[in-house]
């Protein structure tokens, strides 16, 4: 669960600061409003806790009839969490006769962050290694393990409590995050833990309690309460006017290059803007140039059962007979019966094309114009009669066939011709064809 009480070095903020430290101090400023999605995370954290208590065989009382957020799948990934660390128990046992495990337990790290202190989700102490794990119940951003700094604070607040107890080598950092289908672990030894703590750490946090340091913005700012009026942030992002919003074909690769590394986050800062200034407008602020409207809203039914009895009263049926989801259908009949029932009539189509940094894990496409270019080097054996051949989808159509006679467009030589029509959505032929013409242009 969530710390309790209030850390300006707090571990969960500390990617922001250990990025942009005087944010730290900045962020004080600034009254804690919470939102529906950490009071959510907070129900799932709480209900989280008694599945693992009531899995260890302890003492708890279930919480889920308090609970303001509690649904069914908030059940199935509490279930899935003490079910997961019951597992890292039991493979502890194999090594170790008497692991320990600790629940929502208060580390404190202020040894390298002043007033540094959270509550850890779960710990487990066997030999040699130390399991840190944390639950995330957010679904919008995922969260890796590998070299997380929360992680890392959390890790050094147990050491601190059980290093000179347990004889500890490893230490073990494990984002659960269930509604992301991630579960992310990262492993250290305890010595480079330390160093990192020593190097980096401590002289950042020191920095970011004294409000000193550099501001920086980047993709840790989403979180910042200041991000809607930081002067660092928009600065950084209006450098992108530098190029005068050209159409593309007038950059040079290098500009699109800084401007693609950087336009997600420019986006971000718009919206952010766009945001603060409506809330702004609402308390009654008058912006100069804009006013505030009500927008487009759709009908809806404010009784739902009472609009069913009418109709159904007149002689018609109110519903309509709809085939549930994959991810339902697949919870009604249970995974071995749906894979039964079903596998044959189940496909996952390729996804649209995406371009996305390096660092992401997901593998390289390849492009039309690669599979052209590896066709065209193809063993010797290999006779290609024409590389720049493109056989279309089936979903192509035929227009102004002039398949029987020539014909003569615009007073030319008459010829035989053709049009294809190639759906939009069909980008794999699209692309195709473009590679096509530009091997074809190459070759002239």
């Amino acid at each position: 669960m969530p710390p309790k009480g209030h850390s300006i070095l707090s571990a969960s903020s500390s990617d922001r600061w250990l990025h942009c430290p005087p944010s730290a101090r900045l962020c004080e400023t600034y009254e804690d409003k919470g939102s529906d999605y950490a009071a959510e995370g907070t129900d799932a954290h709480a209900l989280c806790e008694y599945k693992l208590l009531k899995a260890l065989g302890m003492e708890a009382t279930d919480p889920t009839k308090s609970l303001d957020w509690y649904n069914a799948e908030m059940e199935d990934c509490a279930t899935g969490y003490a079910s997961f660390i019951m597992e890292l128990l039991e493979d502890a046992k194999q090594t170790c006769s008497d692991p320990v495990v600790l629940i929502e337990q208060r580390v404190d790290f202020s040894r390298w962050v002043e007033q540094g202190f959270g509550t850890s989700d779960a710990i487990l102490i066997s030999d040699g290694t130390m399991h840190v794990i944390d639950y995330k119940h957010g679904l919008g951003i995922l969260v890796c393990a590998e070299d997380n700094p929360q992680m890392k604070c959390y890790a050094l607040g147990a050491l601190e409590l059980f290093d000179d107890i347990y004889d500890i080598d490893t230490v073990s950092m494990t984002i659960y995050q269930p509604r992301r289908q991630n579960v992310s672990t990262y492993e250290v030894s305890k010595d480079d833990l330390y160093q990192w703590a020593d190097e980096v750490l401590k002289p950042t946090a020191d920095l970011a309690f004294a409000s000193d340091g550099n501001f920086l913005c980047g993709e840790w700012c989403g979180f910042c309460k200041a991000k809607h009026e930081c002067r660092a942030r928009a600065e950084a992002n209006l450098l992108l006017a530098q190029h005068d919003f050209k159409l593309p074909p007038l950059l040079t690769d290098s500009e699109i290059e800084v401007i693609l590394s950087r336009v997600d986050e420019l986006v971000s800062w718009a919206n952010d803007i766009k945001e603060y200034a409506l809330q702004q407008a609402i308390s009654g602020k008058e912006w100069t140039g804009w006013k505030l409207v009500e927008g487009r809203s759709n009908r809806r039914y404010t009784n739902e059962a009472a609009v069913s009895k009418a109709v159904e009263s007149a002689g018609f049926d109110p519903y309509e007979k709809k085939l549930l989801g994959i991810t339902a259908m697949q919870k009604l009949l249970g995974k071995s019966r749906f894979e039964e029932l079903l596998a044959a009539y189940i496909e996952k189509p390729q996804g649209k094309p995406t371009l996305v940094p390096e660092s992401d894990k997901r593998p390289a496409m390849n492009t039309a114009k690669n599979d052209l270019w590896r066709n065209m080097t193809m063993s010797k054996n290999v006779k290609m009669t024409n590389p720049m051949k493109v056989i279309t989808g089936p979903n192509t159509r035929w227009s102004y066939a002039n398949v029987w006679e020539p014909k003569s467009i615009n007073g030319g030589t008459p010829k035989y011709s053709v049009s294809l029509i190639i759906p939009k959505s069909d980008t794999k032929t699209v692309a195709k064809i473009e590679a096509a013409i530009e091997l074809s242009l190459i070759h002239i």
